[in-house]
């Protein structure tokens, strides 16, 4: 059975790595938060091993057998043959494809750093070690899934290249309308339109009522600013959902921009994303964060001389494990 609370190794590998970070939090609360999480995993499981640590759980929405994994730390002396070597028996305990990292839900991003500017972390980004990147990659990963997180602080640039969308899809009725995570009548509504948005992804977990309710309800408290969020609507019907974050110093960051299967592709998302610039430009934001977005998504295909890449991260897809 899985403890309530974080494994104390855990706890100690983290503080060892990061407690020399700014953004440390030495009471973990985004660490407590994520594990409970984990714990309502089908057959979670904790390994503590000579040279690391993970989380391991069941994750049948992405196939028979597979499993996800997470929490992950290594000691400071972890050398990679020996690393290889537990790995490897570890995977034959539980020899079905494995997919990572991740905390315990998908709602809960965390995907290992490959290349790092220096930045600061941002509030829910998830700090790992670099080294890690390379402990991974060198087990072979049938798939590695890249990732990026950039900023921006001159927003001109991406508005004047999305105001043709803009305008075509105003005149079909596009409008950003507010939305409350508090207000009863939106909760299922936002619930129902992320598991229609992004149910077809690969290893999707849709969350209980109660999971959904606590994911919510934590959108502010674990990050320490003002979430943001719109439903994406042509005329009275509801087509997709922005969510953004917005911190004290002038920052927002772009978190997700769902739209529904059939309104995918077709530039309505480069009129979001003009109208939520102009959005940002009024807020007088001094900045702007696109966090963790996946390298392939269309979104990159917008022009983008004028960002900065602060930070790279991978995450990995293993084959079934062979003796």
């Amino acid at each position: 059975m899985i403890e309530p609370i974080p494994p104390r190794r855990l706890r100690e590998l983290r503080r060892m790595h990061y407690a020399s970070f700014a953004d440390y939090d030495p009471n973990e609360f985004v660490l407590h938060h994520a594990w409970s999480f984990f714990t309502e995993q089908p057959q979670a499981r904790w390994y503590d091993g000579r040279c690391f640590v993970a989380g391991i759980y069941a994750l049948p929405s992405a196939g028979p057998s597979t499993w996800a994994f997470g929490y992950f730390e290594t000691e400071p002396d972890c050398e990679p043959n020996e690393f290889a070597a537990e790995w490897n028996a570890l995977r034959a305990q539980y020899p079905g494809a494995w997919i990572g990292p991740m905390l315990g839900s998908t709602f809960l991003p965390y995907r290992v750093v490959t290349e790092d500017s220096g930045a600061p972390f941002v509030p829910g980004e998830w700090r790992t070690r670099p080294e890690y990147a390379a402990l991974l990659a060198a087990q072979n990963p049938a798939k590695t899934i890249a990732y990026r997180s950039a900023e921006r602080t001159d927003f001109q640039g991406v508005i004047d290249v999305s105001q043709p969308f803009l305008d075509r899809w105003t005149e079909q009725g596009f409008a950003l309308k507010p939305l409350n995570p508090g207000d009863s009548e939106h909760v299922p509504a936002l619930r129902g339109m992320i598991d229609a948005v992004f149910g077809a992804n690969f290893g999707y977990q849709p969350l209980t009522e109660s999971q959904f309710d606590r994911w919510r309800s934590s959108l502010a408290s674990t990050h320490g600013g003002t979430p943001l969020l719109h439903w994406v609507q042509l005329g009275e019907r509801r087509v997709g959902f922005s969510y953004l974050f917005a911190l004290a110093d002038g920052t927002v960051i772009f978190k997700t921009i769902g739209l529904l299967p059939e309104f995918q592709a077709k530039g309505l998302g480069n009129a979001v994303a003009g109208a939520l610039h102009q959005m940002a430009q009024r807020r007088q934001t001094t900045r702007c964060i696109y966090a963790l977005v996946q390298t392939d998504n269309r979104v990159n295909r917008m022009p983008d001389p004028d960002i900065r890449i602060i930070r790279s991260y991978a995450a990995y897809y293993f084959t079934p494990h062979q003796p």
